[in-house]
């Protein structure tokens, strides 16, 4: 497999892979979403909460927030030293204290580690009025998508490499095409990636324009912000990888 990278920012990657077969691309789709381990609040632990909501709706909150992760840094619990009882390799530790009336935000958790923080500090986790108040300590741990939707770290998704042959230009090719890939009846290159071979120009104008799927995969990645979405690839790969030499070796 082949792969290089089209468009890359901290919220997305675009990449084409070359010599790759539908299966296996949809193998590393799911590792990506399944498989790559992010951090994120497992157990709270509530002492005082007079605020609209339930105990089980406020930890339900918390644990949905997307924390920043460091794969580098912290281990699965069933991996640690500690065997899950909790320690500074395993679990990172958050408290909050708020009194009404006030909003309570995801900036409010204080974090045992600086680098593991919400990605979006503006998350509202709950509004409380006068005399209200949340005291609590809650526990995050590095976890998979497959055991929680929570911890997973992305959407993927992939096509096949569009192709489009301008037959004869036409600016009404312009407005058909839903992904604006047209510009003044030609293909615009920068645009070209967008192409979801919808089929829209082909069908209205056949003898205008021709597009066929190549044999390239283009596979792009939305990271919810967790991690990178270079970091989560590659380590989906790992994964992937790990996974064949397991089975390899339970064959023999």
């Amino acid at each position: 497999m082949k792969a290089k990278i089209l468009k890359e920012s901290e919220e997305k990657l675009i990449i084409n892979l070359s010599k790759i077969d539908f299966e296996t691309a949809n193998s590393i789709r799911r590792a990506c979403m399944n498989m790559v381990p992010t951090i994120a609040i497992e157990d709270v632990e509530i002492s005082e909460n007079n605020s609209a909501l339930y105990d089980e709706i406020l930890a339900h909150r918390l644990g949905l927030i997307p924390l920043k992760s460091d794969l580098k840094t912290y281990v699965k619990s069933a991996d640690c030293k500690c065997k899950g009882v909790g320690c500074a390799r395993c679990t990172v530790d958050f408290t909050l204290i708020k009194k009404g009336p006030c909003t309570v935000y995801a900036s409010d958790l204080a974090s045992s580690d600086n680098k593991i923080v919400p990605v979006f500090p503006e998350m509202i986790i709950d509004k409380l009025f006068e005399n209200q108040e949340i005291k609590l300590i809650a526990k995050a741990k590095l976890n998979n998508g497959d055991y929680h939707i929570k911890h997973s770290p992305c959407n993927a998704f992939y096509k096949f490499e569009p192709i489009i042959e301008v037959l004869a230009k036409s600016k009404e090719l312009d407005n058909v095409c839903p992904k604006k890939v047209f510009k003044a009846g030609e293909v615009d290159k920068d645009k070209l990636i967008d192409c979801n071979l919808c089929l829209a120009c082909s069908d209205l104008f056949p003898k205008n324009v021709k597009v066929s799927a190549g044999k390239d995969i283009i596979f792009t990645i939305e990271s919810f912000g967790q991690l990178m979405p270079k970091e989560i690839f590659n380590t989906a790969l790992k994964e992937v990888s790990n996974g064949l030499e397991e089975m390899k070796k339970s064959i023999k």
